[in-house]
């Protein structure tokens, strides 16, 4: 995995040991973690619900130069899909550096060869420990998608490890961005009555085995009030 920038020689490569640059995921609101599936699991993360959006910052412990990228490949692509932030400035996505990330820092979207990916390049002056990029995901089909963070100073064609996602059917049947009592009058209007496919009740059948019951109750309660925008 390699993209050559034109302004490349401005930078300096940097061999940084893992961990000293690392990504977190937040929810939407940039500010409340996104849940692990297990503790003892680092970057698999819970499941999210079709439509939930998060927000991934890539962080800095040291001021120095960097480059790296996070990147959808393969059989991945179509489940989740990664943004950058605007204003667009050419290629460069100016509002997903952050200033911490030095002068002249670029964020760069590419596609070639099955990968979808954000390069993510630090200035050469100006660098600062701080929080360097940010990054917008989005749950847009039930299954899983591993998002590759990848640090050029390590390698170009490998990851450093996966953020991995599991989305599930939305809660959220009225499609108003939040799971609440508006979407559990979908659910109870269809109670114990039989569904099928594609609709499955307009989704209120989480669990599509034909019926709606305590089991697709429980599958409801579980993301009350979360949003998924």
């Amino acid at each position: 995995m390699k993209k050559v920038l034109p302004f490349m020689l401005i930078l300096t490569a940097a061999t940084v040991s893992t961990g000293e640059v690392f990504p977190r995921v937040y929810l939407a609101d940039g500010n409340t973690p996104l849940e692990l599936a297990d503790a003892n699991m680092p970057f698999v993360y819970r499941d999210i619900m079709v439509g939930t959006k998060l927000t991934i910052i890539v962080d800095s412990n040291i001021a120095e130069p960097w480059s790296g990228s996070l990147a959808i490949a393969d059989a991945n692509i179509g489940y989740g899909v990664l943004s950058a932030r605007g204003p667009k400035a050419g290629e460069d996505w100016s509002g997903s550096h952050l200033p911490a990330a030095g002068d002249e820092a670029v964020v760069w979207w590419w596609v070639e060869s099955g990968i979808e990916a954000f390069d993510l390049y630090t200035g050469s002056t100006g660098i600062q420990a701080e929080d360097w990029f940010i990054i917008d995901y989005n749950a847009i089909n039930i299954g899983t998608c591993n998002v590759g963070f990848y640090d050029y100073g390590i390698s170009w064609d490998n990851p450093i490890y996966y953020l991995k996602f599991s989305h599930v059917r939305t809660r959220d049947f009225n499609e108003d961005t939040k799971v609440d009592f508006s979407d559990f009058a979908v659910l109870a209007s269809y109670w114990q009555r039989g569904c099928s496919e594609p609709s499955w009740c307009e989704g209120a059948d989480l669990d599509t085995d034909g019926n709606v019951n305590f089991d697709d109750l429980m599958l409801f309660a579980n993301y009350w009030l979360e949003k998924t925008q």
